[in-house]
């Protein structure tokens, strides 16, 4: 089911439950991107899934255009890549990335008028998204699930996490991912946990992907937040 909500396109699966995942997609891809994801992570369909539509055009090339949530230079990020040395984000403030963290903010405080708890959750780019939402959202969030991220404005994280309660969170990353550093995803984990978040570090022999090991071990989690 398609809807929009704060001016945001999402796609809606099983919808009525109290609990929600909000599940962001990264960058160039699209709310449907993680969106079949919800049948194998939620088996019995005690959750509401919400996949947003980031608000950024990503031309791919062939008339064809995925989205973003904040604008990183195609050319760019192509020769890191070809390179072999990934960005370090975490002293970056993207142009865009303010304005997309308060435009979700919203996102979510829409979601809670109609259901009890969020869970908050995304991929590369989604998951710099949902870990600032964390600190954007505080105690609204039950939990975050963040694949293949990382560290993304560090003074602008430890700002808004500061106090907050113990939010639970699973992290994977690959360890050749040649897109976002594992080194890089690390420092994320290290500044939750610093901040008092119960953490799972979860690392495979892969890169930048979701594979089988950390979906099971997202619906564990799922199943075990209380």
């Amino acid at each position: 089911m398609k809807k929009t909500i704060n001016k945001i396109e999402c796609i809606v699966e099983n919808p009525g439950n109290e609990r929600v995942v909000v599940l962001i997609h990264g960058f160039g891809a699209d709310c449907r991107d993680l969106a079949p994801l919800h049948e194998y992570l939620d088996p019995e369909a005690k959750y509401t899934w919400v996949f947003p539509n980031g608000p950024v055009s990503v031309p791919l090339g062939m008339a064809m255009e995925g989205r973003a949530w904040f604008e990183i230079p195609m050319a760019e990020l192509q020769r890191e890549i070809e390179s072999g040395i990934p960005r370090d984000y975490s002293n970056l403030s993207p142009k865009g990335f303010a304005q997309a963290v308060s435009q979700m903010q919203g996102f979510i405080f829409e979601l809670l008028q109609d259901h009890k708890e969020i869970v908050i959750g995304g991929f590369s780019q989604g998951g710099m998204m949902a870990s600032h939402l964390l600190g954007a959202c505080g105690e609204s969030l039950k939990g975050a699930i963040l694949y293949s991220t990382v560290l993304l404005d560090t003074e602008r994280i430890e700002k808004s996490i500061s106090g907050l309660e113990k939010i639970p969170f699973l992290q994977s990353h690959g360890r050749q991912d040649p897109v976002l550093a594992i080194a890089n995803g690390k420092k994320l984990f290290d500044i939750l946990e610093k901040n008092k978040f119960k953490g799972e570090w979860l690392e495979f022999s892969g890169s930048h992907e979701i594979p089988t090991q950390v979906l099971q071990k997202s619906t564990q989690f799922l199943k075990n937040l209380k």
